[in-house]
């Protein structure tokens, strides 16, 4: 093997390193040695081991980057299954609260029960309906910025579920109809 290919290797030498570091530890070797804080046999076994540690070091100098894990297809399983884990997966935040996805799909689920049930979430003239609907609480803490904790988030579910299913009879309102004047008909009473 060449020089050129040593210096090129994954594990090259760092010879300026391992020639420092031995000169150094030869002279303090031979200062502990001198002085007669060591023996001359526990001095020269010192140098060794700061030496060997130091070659070594210089033969690993080189970071090698962690093998990957092979990616491992998976495939999509008939039903909810993969969305039921992707939305448990994403309910908690690292504080241990609800996160804003959560939060804004249960604001959604619960705007479209209250609309199911002939009542606009969005008219402000209809918030003590809503209020009468899912609660006074719920409404303040579905209005709330602040991320709801896991009870919280049952108390809001429970309410929309006390909903249940939209009345037959009752139709989405949307908004106030302009007033009309009794004596006009409109072209719908005319059919009639």
């Amino acid at each position: 093997m060449s020089q050129d290919d040593m210096s090129q290797g994954p594990s090259r030498w760092n010879w300026s390193r391992l020639v420092t570091v031995t000169i150094v530890a030869g002279l303090v070797a031979a200062a502990l040695a001198y002085w007669q804080i060591v023996d001359p046999w526990h001095a020269a076994a010192l140098a060794a081991v700061v030496v060997a540690a130091t070659t070594l070091w210089s033969r690993t100098e080189l970071v090698v980057e962690d093998p990957q894990w092979p990616r491992v297809p998976t495939t999509a399983r008939a039903g909810g299954r993969h969305d039921v884990s992707d939305l448990s997966w994403s309910t908690f935040g690292r504080d241990g609260r609800v996160t804003d996805r959560v939060v804004r799909r249960v604001r959604a689920l619960a705007a479209d029960r209250l609309r199911a049930h002939g009542v606009d979430p969005a008219d402000p003239a209809a918030k003590a309906e809503i209020e009468h609907l899912l609660g006074a609480r719920v409404v303040a803490q579905l209005a709330s910025r602040e991320p709801p904790t896991a009870r919280t988030l049952q108390t809001w579910l429970d309410a929309v579920e006390r909903l249940g299913p939209a009345p037959a009879t009752r139709t989405a309102r949307t908004a106030p109809r302009p007033a009309t004047d009794p004596a006009t008909t409109t072209p719908e009473e005319n059919r009639a």
